[in-house]
């Protein structure tokens, strides 16, 4: 690998959606890189002085140097190795959009499904998961191309993708093990399918099974 691939640390969580798509974008890329899982109950030292702000993962550190915020390590592993597997359009508008969207997922479908996992599978918070999932379905009608491929990205993944993908292991899990009702949105399921059959998505994502596990003993059992 070039030398912009030395020295590249991940501090992660693996449940967490949000070191999902950290590590998707590195295997994605073919970066090299060490990863550190880290025990949130317990934080460690080097947490603790890469994000003294949040204290949270992930955190990627590239040359001594954190990137905090999944959505801004993504965006910046992109930029650092833009050679492979490009995940922002070229476009300026288009970028602007995924942009937006990038902050739809994160403050809207993230919050309604914790939402949900926390209020015990409430009816009314399941539904404002399932309005979120179909702004998102609107957002592919809008920028992607069916004819293309699953993705926003059509036939490969873009940054979009990326952040989305966790979703593809989490609403299932939630699913089978919390009762949430998914709302029918054929366009944003074949995404997620596709993201869950891509060879870099197997290799960065957990498996369904053990999610479910963890979503018992998280949440469930409360």
């Amino acid at each position: 690998m070039a030398s912009r691939d030395q020295e590249v640390t991940l501090l992660s969580a693996w449940p967490s959606v949000f070191t999902m798509r950290v590590k998707l974008a590195l295997v994605l890329k073919g970066i090299e890189h060490e990863d550190i899982p880290q025990d949130l109950g317990n934080k460690s030292k080097i947490l603790l002085e890469s994000n003294p702000v949040h204290k949270k993962v992930p955190v990627l550190i590239h040359k001594g140097k954190p990137i905090l915020e999944s959505a801004i390590i993504v965006h910046y592993i992109d930029e650092v190795w833009p050679e492979t597997s490009p995940l922002l359009p070229q476009d300026a508008f288009l970028r602007a959009q995924h942009r937006f969207w990038s902050d739809f997922i994160d403050k809207k479908l993230f919050d309604s499904l914790i939402r949900f996992l926390r209020s015990n599978g409430d009816a009314a918070v399941n539904e404002e998961f399932n309005q979120n999932c179909l702004l998102i379905e609107g957002a592919l009608a809008e920028l992607g191309s069916e004819e293309e491929g699953p993705f926003f990205g059509g036939a490969s993944m873009s940054f979009l993708d990326v952040l989305l993908a966790p979703y593809a292991v989490w609403i299932p899990g939630v699913e089978q093990v919390m009762g949430l009702k998914p709302a029918k949105c054929p366009r944003f399921h074949k995404l997620l399918a596709a993201a869950s059959e891509h060879p870099s998505a197997k290799a960065a994502l957990p498996q369904v099974e053990k999610l479910k596990e963890f979503i018992r003993v998280r949440f469930a059992s409360k």
